[in-house]
């Protein structure tokens, strides 16, 4: 008997997890039962000859929904109790569909909202709730708007960020990797203070994906080597940091300088990789081909890295350049014409 009651709680706990599904399938069982019912009764065996059973469907649904448009009625005495049973059963049933819904869109929402859903589709992961998480992402949102980020909280927080999707969880674990879509994404941005935990992410990301392009910060140069070692490509250190603060102090215009080409919308970096179509060119004619087919802005070449590894600083107008190899060039935003008013004489 205790066996037989455990086994019924069993399919009650499976059926109730899959409230929503079963509660639409009660509804078309019970839809289909009274047309059928319906269709018996006045076409079969009743006068109304000229319908079909999709009259049939739709007078059930119809009475069901509490819509009731009068068009199609019972005739026979069998056929209206059997529009008092679909008007009663139908609505209990149908009320049932759409409270089962209502509370499935609630619970949706309210496990998004507190970062609890799963993500999907995602590009880029960022891990961390630093300001430095913050400023990345409004930076990849600013010049790459099509790349869809997905964002790793550690603690829930206070007011949820809108415009960009997230979840709540423990980053070294499975589990919360795949809420954040791990196995489809192609980068992440792992900004943790904690250079154990960022390493502990960088092993267990890398074993659940391969092929991710993991970029970490560091707060030291051994946590730099051990984290290039486990598999970020690259490593940003914060001893960075140091050498802009003195930079701030004894060289303000570099500073000045970096900080603009950091946050100014009219100046920045931004990097360029030779194409076939490309190889063979000088670094002039690419110049003149990028501000030709962007003239909004100037091209000022200042790093080209060769595919066998070598950097050039600066490089050379006349140099050819090889398919594979990249350029970082600083966009200078061209000013406009200022337009002078011609006064014209009386």
């Amino acid at each position: 008997m205790r066996s037989i009651l455990r086994y019924l709680r069993l399919i009650i706990r499976k059926l109730w997890r899959h409230r929503l599904v079963v509660t639409f399938i009660v509804f078309i069982v019970v839809a289909l039962i009274n047309a059928a019912a319906f269709y018996w009764i006045e076409t079969v065996n009743g006068p109304q000859k000229n319908l079909t059973f999709f009259h049939a469907i739709y007078w059930v649904i119809i009475s069901m929904t509490t819509t009731g448009y009068g068009d199609i009625t019972p005739v026979t005495e069998a056929g209206r109790l059997l529009a008092i049973e679909t008007a009663i059963m139908g609505f209990v049933v149908f009320m049932l569909l759409v409270s089962t819904m209502a509370e499935a869109l609630m619970q949706y929402s309210l496990r998004r909202s507190m970062g609890l859903g799963r993500l999907s589709d995602v590009d880029l992961i960022v891990v961390g709730s630093s300001e430095i998480c913050k400023e990345a992402i409004n930076e990849i949102k600013t010049n790459f708007p099509k790349i869809k980020i997905g964002w790793i909280l550690e603690r829930r927080p206070r007011t949820p960020p809108e415009d960009v999707e997230f979840i709540v969880g423990n980053p070294t674990d499975d589990r919360t990797l795949l809420r954040a879509g791990i196995k489809q994404a192609k980068h992440m941005i792992i900004c943790l203070t904690n250079d154990s935990r960022a390493l502990h992410v960088v092993l267990t990301a890398k074993r659940l994906n391969k092929n991710l392009n993991i970029v970490s910060i560091a707060m030291n140069r051994k946590s730099q080597e051990l984290l290039e070692e486990a598999g970020a490509r690259m490593v940003v250190p914060l001893r960075i940091i140091g050498k802009a603060l003195a930079s701030a102090i004894f060289e303000p215009l570099v500073s000045d300088f970096l900080e603009k080409v950091a946050t100014a919308k009219a100046l920045g970096l931004t990097e360029h990789d030779i194409s076939h179509s490309e190889r063979g060119m000088s670094l002039n004619e690419l110049v003149k081909k990028l501000e030709t087919s962007d003239d909004k802005y100037r091209y000022i070449p200042l790093i080209l890295a060769r595919k066998d590894g070598r950097e050039l600083i600066p490089p050379r107008r006349e140099m050819k350049l090889n398919e594979g190899d990249r350029l970082v060039f600083l966009k200078i935003k061209r000013r406009k014409p200022e337009k002078h008013k011609v006064l014209k004489k009386r």
